[in-house]
C-alpha cells in the first residue's frame, strides 16, 4: 500500500543492500552500463572528500529508489553559493516507485534547504536516457506535487578511442610531459587563471587550489600533464583520472549503433589505430569492466595544444582504456580534434526546483560564465 512507502536517510548498515539495488538499475543510453561501488556504496563520496547525504525510498524492506546529494559551496558569478548536486539517482521500474518518488522527494529538499542552507539543487541527466527523463522530468503528476527540472545548460561527453592514420598530426614545437616540481608554481597559476573564467567551481578549488590538490585522494600534482612552448611556458594542461579510482563500470548491452561502432573499433584495433571496447554482458554472460580515463582540468591556449594533450594522455593510458572529457555545447574549441576516432553523448545540467522556490532567482539567471563540469560527471 502507498502509505507504507517512505523516504529515509541511509546509514552505513544499508551499504550492502544499496550496492545491490544500485547495480541492478543500469544507466540507460547507447551503452547500458551497470555501476558497482568498490569497498562499499559510500566509498566514492569519501574519495571525492565531499559532504554528502544519501536517501532511500522503500516499501517495507524493499528499496524502490535512491539518490545522493553532494553538498558544496560553488563560485557562481563570484559569490559562494551553497549547492547540492543530486547524483546516483536510481528508481525501480515499478509503477509505485515512479509515482511516489517526487512526493517523498520534495519534503527532503525543503529539509536540506532549511538545515544546510542549500540555495540550489542540481543534477545531470543523459538526454538519451528516456527512463530517467520519464521518471524525473516528464512525470504525469500535477506541477505542485513534483519538482521542476529547469535546463541550465547542455554539454557533451566525448570519448576518444583512437586516431585515424594520416589525419591526426601534431605540432612538434609543443612539448608535453608530466608535471615536475619546478613547474608546479607556474601550473597552479595557470589553473587558477582558467578556473576564474568559469562558474560552478567548488569554493575550495577557487580559493585553495594547491592545498586541495595536495590533500586530494584522487589527484596528484606529479600526474598532471602539461604542454610547454619554446619559451618553457605552460600553454595547456590536463589530468587523466582513471575510472578505476572511482567505481567499476560494466557494459550490459550496446544499442545497434553502438554495437556497429564497437565492431569498427575491433577491426581498427587489429590495424593498430584504435582500441577495442569491452564486450557486453548480454553476449558473454560475464561482467567485464569498461575502463577509461577522465580528462579533468583540461585547459589549453589553442587547438594544437589540445591535440598534443589528448595524444599524450592516450599514449600514456593502458591498452584497454579510452579517454573521456566533457564540454559545454557553446565551447566550439573543445570539439573533438580532427582525426580522432570519437563519439559524443549529450547531457543536460538541470536545476531541481521545488514549488516553494519558484519565486527565487534561478541558477540559470545567476550563471554568467561557462561551467566547470569536471565534478559533475563520474
Amino acid at each position: 500500500m502507498e502509505e507504507k512507502i517512505r523516504l529515509r536517510e541511509s546509514t552505513p548498515l544499508d551499504s550492502d543492500q544499496l550496492s545491490q539495488f544500485f547495480s541492478k538499475v543500469p544507466t540507460q543510453g547507447d551503452i547500458q552500463i551497470k555501476i558497482q561501488r568498490q569497498v562499499d556504496f559510500f566509498s566514492l563520496y569519501r574519495r571525492l572528500n565531499i559532504q554528502f547525504s544519501n536517501y532511500i525510498l522503500e516499501d517495507q524492506q524493499e528499496i524502490l529508489g535512491t539518490a545522493s546529494f553532494l553538498h558544496q559551496d560553488y563560485k557562481i558569478n563570484q559569490i559562494n553559493t551553497k549547492t547540492s548536486f543530486a547524483c546516483d539517482l536510481r528508481i525501480s521500474q515499478q509503477r509505485k516507485a515512479i509515482l511516489n518518488w517526487s512526493k517523498h522527494f520534495l519534503p527532503q529538499m525543503e529539509y536540506l534547504t532549511q538545515s544546510l542552507g542549500t540555495e540550489h539543487f542540481i543534477t545531470t541527466i543523459n538526454l538519451d536516457n528516456t527512463q530517467a527523463i520519464n521518471a524525473f522530468i516528464r512525470t504525469k503528476q500535477k506541477k505542485i506535487l513534483k519538482p521542476l527540472y529547469e535546463l541550465v545548460s547542455k554539454f557533451n561527453l566525448v570519448s576518444i578511442h583512437g586516431f585515424y592514420p594520416l589525419s591526426f598530426t601534431l605540432n612538434e614545437a609543443i612539448k608535453t610531459q608530466y608535471a615536475t616540481p619546478e613547474y608546479f608554481p607556474q601550473m597552479i597559476k595557470y589553473l587558477q587563471t582558467h578556473l576564474k573564467e568559469l562558474d560552478l567551481v567548488p569554493h575550495q578549488y577557487a580559493q585553495h587550489l594547491e592545498l586541495q590538490l595536495h590533500d586530494s585522494l584522487i589527484y596528484s600534482l606529479r600526474q598532471f600533464i602539461i604542454a610547454i612552448d619554446s619559451k618553457n611556458q605552460i600553454i595547456g594542461c590536463c589530468y587523466a583520472l582513471s575510472s578505476t579510482l572511482l567505481q567499476d563500470y560494466f557494459p550490459q548491452t550496446y544499442s545497434p549503433q553502438a554495437n556497429n561502432f564497437r565492431q569498427f573499433l575491433k577491426l581498427a584495433s587489429l590495424m593498430g589505430f584504435a582500441r577495442k571496447l569491452t564486450k557486453p554482458f548480454s553476449s558473454t554472460q560475464k561482467d567485464q569492466t569498461l575502463q577509461f580515463q577522465f580528462l579533468h582540468f583540461l585547459f589549453f591556449d589553442h587547438p594544437d595544444v589540445f591535440k598534443s594533450l589528448v595524444s599524450f594522455a592516450y599514449k600514456q593510458s593502458h591498452q584497454n582504456e579510452f579517454l573521456i572529457y566533457s564540454y559545454e555545447n557553446t565551447l566550439f574549441n573543445y570539439r573533438p580534434p580532427l582525426g580522432t576516432i570519437n563519439t559524443e553523448t549529450t547531457y543536460g545540467l538541470y536545476e531541481i526546483r521545488s514549488p516553494q522556490s519558484f519565486e527565487k532567482v534561478s541558477l540559470k539567471q545567476k550563471i554568467k560564465k561557462n561551467i566547470w563540469l569536471d565534478g559533475l560527471v563520474f
